[in-house]
C-alpha cells in the first residue's frame, strides 16, 4: 500500500486519493462555489464512546478560511485543525469500498 503524508500531518492512501479524486469528479458539478469537508470524529465518552467514524460532504467555499483549505492529490479539500489534529497518527485508507481509518 501506498501512502502519503500531507503537509497537514494528514497521511493517506493512494487508493483514498483515488476514491477522493473519483468523488469529487463525479459530484463537483453539482456543487458549484462548494468545497468538500472531510471531518473525522472519535467520541470520548456518552453512547458513541470508543467509536469514531468520518464525514465527506459538500459545504460553501466562501464560509472556508484559506488556512483550513488544502489540496489532496488535486482536490480541493476543507480539513479541520480537530480533524487534523485526531488524523496526525492515522492513515485514511478505502477497502472494499469503505473508508477506513488505519492506526
Amino acid at each position: 500500500m501506498v501512502l502519503h503524508r500531507h503537509r497537514c500531518g494528514i497521511i493517506y492512501s493512494q487508493a483514498f486519493a483515488d476514491f477522493l479524486q473519483e468523488r469529487h469528479t463525479l459530484e463537483a458539478p453539482s456543487h458549484p462555489d462548494e468545497i468538500l469537508s472531510l471531518d473525522y470524529i472519535h467520541c470520548l465518552s456518552g453512547p458513541q464512546a470508543g467509536n469514531s467514524w468520518y464525514q465527506l460532504t459538500w459545504i460553501p467555499a466562501l464560509s472556508i478560511p484559506l488556512t483550513d483549505r488544502f489540496l489532496l492529490s488535486s482536490v480541493p479539500l476543507h480539513i479541520h485543525p480537530q480533524t487534523r489534529r485526531a488524523l496526525r497518527k492515522s492513515a485514511l485508507h478505502i477497502a472494499d469500498g469503505h473508508v477506513r481509518i488505519l492506526r
